[in-house]
């Protein structure tokens, strides 16, 4: 441990899996390094990783195999505890040979094996839930660590026996948060007298959403407003093909976007799921939004979220159930041709915002580097 705390310390972050837990465990990272202070970041395999990695080329990135846990009596446990152990193996010695002080983990299942190991190696840990109601990673996760951190004050009920609450709301990446640079219309080559639409699934995309706006557009088209969709990987060349049968809507479609910041300057409203992530720089940048929960989250999570965000008229939840090419077309006419909706909607997404959330997280990290280790 380190004597002397004027000087850097190390904190390993374990964000992987999702954007909801990559995107904001970078915008902490940023904060930190700014400060001088050395970051390691742990991601999992998946492709989504890679990707949102490749945008962060002056941060530490170290691929772990993170497995989910299967249930019980799966054969699947066998090979699970077998890169569990494995993990463990691996973390520890990151650990050890980087001289972490302090491990945060951003939830779900990338962060269990860094808290147990940072607790085995006499580290402060930190798990941050962002959503309203947390998975059961997190549940488990907040055993094994010193303070739960929640983006929302309606997720600290989850965590009443935990000693350490802190609401410290959502963090949103550096990059986002620059004011100025290039014209979003310019970049998007989008029109700047239309209204802009801009559609969005999170880092993996959404099927459904993808599918209704598809039979939206016709109507879209006869609103004279113009789409920003950002159909994820998986979807995109379908997306694609749909928008192609609509040349006289304006229009930009993409699988992925690196210049999020630039998607939400340019958007009059927006099209999205409800994970915490998302609806933290929605809040951040004041984008009004209509919300549809992915229906099969764990523990419906994101439809928590957005009734969180249409209570305070920042938003309208739209269940995916209801949804079809009608119902979307009418919410996005009623918002967007009604100036004094916008408004309000915005100064309420506004209102939700925490934005200096990574920096109030990053101020906890380097407190509680300061608290000596315990020794065994």
């Amino acid at each position: 441990m380190k004597s002397n705390y004027k000087n850097p310390i190390h904190v390993l972050i374990a964000c992987g899996g999702t954007g909801g837990h990559l995107f904001p465990g970078i915008a902490v990272a940023e904060v930190l390094k700014s400060q001088g202070h050395g970051v390691t970041i742990l991601i999992s395999e998946k492709k989504i990783d890679a990707i949102a990695a490749s945008g962060h080329k002056d941060l530490k990135f170290e691929k772990m195999p993170f497995l989910a846990m299967p249930k019980p009596w799966s054969p699947k446990m066998f090979g699970f505890l077998s890169g569990l152990w494995k993990g463990m193996k691996q973390c520890r010695k990151i650990i050890r040979d980087k001289q972490v002080d302090v491990v945060l983990g951003m939830g779900g299942f990338t962060s269990f094996i860094p808290l147990y190991s940072g607790r085995k190696e006499k580290c402060r840990t930190l798990i941050h839930e962002s959503n309203a109601i947390p998975g059961k990673s997190n549940k488990l996760n907040a055993r094994y660590s010193d303070i739960v951190l929640c983006g929302l004050e309606a997720c600290k009920t989850h965590f009443l026996e935990h000693p350490d609450i802190r609401v410290v709301g959502t963090p949103v990446r550096n990059s986002m948060r620059v004011k100025g640079g290039d014209d979003p219309h310019a970049f998007f080559k989008l029109d700047k007298t239309k209204k802009t639409l801009l559609i969005m699934g999170g880092s993996q995309g959404a099927r459904g959403v993808n599918r209704v706006v598809g039979m939206t557009l016709e109507q879209f088209e006869k609103m004279g407003i113009q789409v920003l969709h950002i159909a994820g990987p998986t979807d995109y060349e379908e997306v694609i093909d749909v928008y192609a049968k609509h040349p006289l809507l304006a229009q930009h479609v993409a699988a992925f976007c690196h210049r999020m910041d630039l998607a939400y300057r340019v958007a009059d409203l927006a099209i999205a799921r409800s994970g915490a992530s998302s609806m933290s720089e929605l809040a951040f940048f004041g984008v009004p939004s209509l919300l549809v929960p992915y229906p099969t989250a764990a523990e419906d999570h994101q439809t928590r979220n957005a009734e969180i965000f249409d209570n305070a008229g920042a938003a309208r939840l739209l269940p995916e159930k209801d949804l079809n090419a009608n119902v979307l077309a009418d919410a996005v006419r009623d918002i967007l041709f009604n100036p004094a909706k916008v408004e309000a909607m915005k100064t309420a997404a506004n209102s939700m915002a925490t934005r200096d959330s990574a920096e109030r997280i990053a101020a906890l990290i380097v407190e509680q580097a300061r608290i000596p280790k315990m020794t065994a």
